[in-house]
């Protein structure tokens, strides 16, 4: 969308964060949706603008109508994001979907932001790259830290984004897909850099779903993200290693990953799914603990890092 004419610049909060990549699986919005969650768990008023196409609903707003919803048109399925950037009007998030946890979600209605977006480029010039960050600033003050869920495979969106925020974090997985995604990300975050957002910095990268000790793997896998970012790339050392099950059941039931641990006291267990008391649905995983722990080390690094670059 960027081309070569330069445009005018407007300055990113400091507490704002993108977690983008090229590709989509790698585990990039339940990331997000974990650092927005734990961030607010901390105390910091805290606000999640998912830029996507696809709605996860790891917080279970949509499924479990968590929120204070906005009067008026819904802001659900990406229609609060789109009708911002189209009206060119302040954005209205879902409140309070955790205690300081503030959400505006992504969805189907995403992906026409980019029709709109390419249909003023020819007006405005490059300058409508910033309509996130124009429609955010209003609203910026309120809030402490400020997450971005970035849409993959998408070069308009994901330059939106970056022209937000003040950090990129970049999740992958260790296939060459996921690796090679991250090619995307990286020329998006060049030129936003170099046009329109120069406070732009990269805050790491980092290897998610893996066994954690493969560790001749992830040195490998270090080398090819530094080949993709650039040899000075942070890499953090946190992995949070892949385990199907708790993962799947949490984001059914719209909880973070801590939040699921939390149930394990007063699980069902497998003699009461035989017994008719309770359904598989009703036993939690003992395996949800160091999953818990590893995102919550995960999220605690990511942090450190935005605050060392930004």
């Amino acid at each position: 969308m960027l081309n070569q004419s330069p445009a005018q610049r407007i300055e990113p909060p400091e507490g704002s964060m993108a977690v983008g990549t090229g590709k989509g699986g790698v585990g990039k919005s339940t990331v997000a949706a974990h650092l927005a969650g734990e961030s607010a768990k901390d105390g910091y008023r805290t606000l999640l603008i998912c830029v996507t196409g696809q709605d996860d609903d790891d917080l279970g707003i949509k499924r479990y109508s968590r929120g204070v919803h906005p009067k008026g048109a819904s802001a659900l399925d990406g229609e609060g994001l789109y009708r911002a950037i189209h009206d060119r009007v302040p954005l209205q998030p879902i409140r309070e979907v955790r205690p300081n946890l503030d959400v505006l979600p992504g969805g189907p209605r995403v992906a026409d932001i980019a029709n709109v977006l390419m249909l003023r480029l020819m007006q405005e010039g490059p300058g409508v790259v910033q309509s996130l960050a124009h429609s955010l600033a209003p609203i910026a003050a309120l809030y402490d830290r400020i997450l971005f869920d970035s849409a993959p495979e998408n070069d308009a969106l994901e330059q939106l984004v970056l022209a937000a925020a003040r950090t990129l974090i970049v999740p992958t997985r260790s296939d060459d897909s996921s690796i090679a995604g991250m090619e995307r990300i990286s020329k998006n975050f060049k030129v936003v850099k170099q046009q329109v957002n120069p406070s732009l910095q990269l805050a790491g990268a980092f290897l998610y779903g893996s066994n954690r000790s493969a560790t001749l793997m992830h040195a490998a896998v270090r080398r090819d993200i530094r080949k993709t970012l650039g040899e000075g790339a942070p890499i953090l050392d946190t992995i949070v290693g892949y385990r199907e099950v708790p993962a799947r059941n949490a984001r059914k039931k719209g909880l973070l990953f801590s939040e699921y641990a939390d149930l394990l006291p007063t699980s069902a267990t497998p003699y009461d799914v035989k017994a008719g008391r309770a359904t598989e649905a009703d036993v939690v995983p003992e395996t949800i603990v160091p999953l818990a722990k590893e995102m919550r080390e995960l999220t605690n690094e990511i942090f450190e890092h935005h605050r060392r670059v930004a």
